[in-house]
């Protein structure tokens, strides 16, 4: 990270949803506790828990959420701006994130 922003700290409710596909954001999340699901147009895409940052694709993806973010248990996430973290990991990181995509999970 650069640009010494703090990252908000968010307790969430299992069952909320943290971003919805189609909308516009930045905010790359780091799951601290709990379990949240990857969907796009209703599919479930994947599941992380702890240590898990996601959100970066609005960010290099012109700003529009390209998935939603579910909470499956309560959540604890540190949310920060991406334009706070290096543009080539956040790149890097997407890259990962697409293998998703293809229903390998």
């Amino acid at each position: 990270m650069h640009g010494g922003a703090k990252p908000r700290i968010e307790r969430v409710p299992a069952g909320a949803t943290v971003v919805r596909q189609g909308d516009r954001g930045t905010d790359v999340y780091l799951v601290l506790d709990g379990v949240i699901r990857v969907e796009r147009d209703g599919e479930r895409l994947a599941e992380y828990g702890p240590g898990a940052l996601l959100g970066e694709r609005a960010h290099l993806e012109g700003g529009v959420r390209t998935s939603s973010l579910i909470t499956v248990t309560a959540c604890r996430l540190a949310a920060v701006d991406a334009s706070q973290f290096d543009r080539l990991a956040l790149e890097e990181l997407a890259g990962g994130h697409r293998r998703e995509d293809a229903g390998g999970v």
